[in-house]
């Protein structure tokens, strides 16, 4: 392995050592609140490392490639990954070994990784393979939880059939265009069983993304899943098919106006079906369930709108990873039933004031990191021609402002329950809690700064 192959993949390196490390860390006694630390501590080196390789560079004959939105979906994943293993090293998941959670969560990690500097067709479905296995393990990480495991055979399952959907359609386009370098695939030499394959390839990808119409899994799944796992699995892979994906649609849309419409049609089914079905949900895993199928389908307007918003469509989505994973991460702390939260700020109120802002986020309020989001990605698609997707988008995001504040209202309105045990003390926790209502508060500041280094345009 030479010298620069060595330096563009040792964030990869990096997570595979930790995650073979955590796996026998795991077996000293006592050592999982160690080996989460030490994962932690690993997966923030690798977020380092990936934005400390060249900007624009290859690896392996191009099927790896580093521009900016490369560097920065590859470094979002090191940083939440090690809120996530910060956290874990705190409160751990009751009756398992955290052990093995961070050698999954840093195996998961190292696949998103790669999957969001591919740039290769087999890259592409290999990296997401490796990305998406570990996290089957971690939704159904209680062994003896009966709805945990049937919501992972779900996910497994629905995975699989798609896995294959993806692996059809690239065969296709392989067959089709004679490559496998994205950089090299031309449609219109292809003819229709190329166009056929893209189709069947960004459909299964659709799936991955839980976006409409292969949506159904995601609510079973996180419900039954423990909402440590949710955390992860909903956040870290999502920001990295993000990035895959709009650099896969800025090679296919261009060659054929139908992919675009698919793109398209996929938005505005994700938008309407995820606002809509998550109003009455009195579960909170269901409630964001719902609501990430909302946020794919923000997110694939962006892509549908073309190459202009492709660096704003990866800055929304660690703009939606970000909170969603705090309010996972608490709802593990307080449970998952709306009234779980029912005297929230009375009990911890810093922790409902930074509820507050992770939801108001997500809704896109100023002057938090969501709304500067939601500002950059619906100007740019606005700019770029998709008029009624904007429109559908902004309707849409008043409507989650109401089941968001369903949310907030047990949290701030309702006394505690009298015979309520106060949650126990954990310093780990708080600090990525803080961390990440921190960034929810302050990083919308940066928006230009960050959309220079995704080699977008400010808005």
């Amino acid at each position: 392995m030479s010298v620069a192959l060595l330096r563009h993949l040792a964030p990869e390196l990096l997570l595979l050592v930790g995650a073979c490390a955590a796996l026998f860390t795991g077996r000293l006694p006592g050592a999982g609140r160690t080996t989460a630390w030490i994962g932690a501590g690993v997966a923030a080196a690798a977020g380092v490392a990936a934005l400390l390789v060249p900007a624009g560079g290859t690896a392996l004959g191009g099927m790896l490639a580093f521009e900016g939105t490369a560097l920065f979906g590859r470094a979002a994943v090191g940083a939440l990954t090690a809120v996530w293993c910060i956290w874990l090293a705190g409160r751990g998941m009751p009756g398992e070994p955290r052990s093995v959670a961070v050698a999954q969560a840093l195996l998961s990690a190292g696949g998103a990784m790669l999957l969001a500097a591919a740039a290769d067709l087999v890259t592409f479905f290999l990296a997401a393979e490796l990305s998406t296995m570990p996290a089957y393990v971690l939704m159904g990480y209680r062994r003896r939880d009966a709805a945990a495991l049937e919501g992972a055979l779900k996910y497994f399952l629905l995975s699989m059939l798609t896995g294959l959907v993806t692996l059809y359609g690239l065969s296709l386009l392989f067959g089709a265009s004679g490559t496998s370098l994205y950089a090299e695939i031309d449609l219109s030499r292809a003819g229709m069983l190329g166009i056929v394959g893209a189709v069947m390839a960004v459909s299964g990808v659709f799936a991955k993304l839980s976006a409409a119409p292969f949506h159904f899994w995601a609510p079973d799944a996180y419900a039954g899943a423990p909402a440590a796992s949710v955390a992860f699995v909903s956040t870290v892979p999502k920001v990295a098919g993000t990035v895959a994906l709009v650099r896969l649609a800025a090679v296919l849309v261009p060659q054929s106006a139908g992919l675009g419409a698919v793109f398209a049609i996929a938005a505005a089914a994700s938008m309407l079906l995820g606002n809509l079905a998550a109003y009455p949900q009195s579960d909170l895993r269901r409630l964001m369930a719902y609501s990430g199928i909302a946020h794919s389908g923000y997110l694939l307007l962006g892509i549908a709108a073309g190459a202009t918003a492709a660096g704003v469509t990866v800055l929304y989505a660690v703009a939606y990873a970000v909170p969603s994973m705090a309010v996972m991460l608490l709802a593990a702390e307080e449970g998952s039933t709306l009234g779980d939260l029912s005297g929230l700020v009375t009990r911890r109120p810093w922790a409902a004031w930074a509820l507050a802002a992770w939801l108001l986020s997500l809704v896109g309020v100023p002057p938090l990191w969501g709304f500067f989001g939601k500002l950059y990605l619906f100007s740019t698609a606005y700019g770029a021609g998709q008029v009624a997707l904007v429109v559908l988008a902004l309707a849409m995001s008043a409507v989650s402002a109401g089941y968001y504040f369903r949310v907030l209202r047990p949290a701030f309105l309702a006394p505690a329950a009298a015979e309520r045990e106060p949650a126990a003390r954990s310093w780990e926790s708080a600090i990525a809690l803080r961390a990440c209502a921190l960034a929810t508060l302050a990083l919308g500041a940066f928006g230009g700064p960050l959309l220079a280094l995704l080699g977008a345009p400010a808005g």
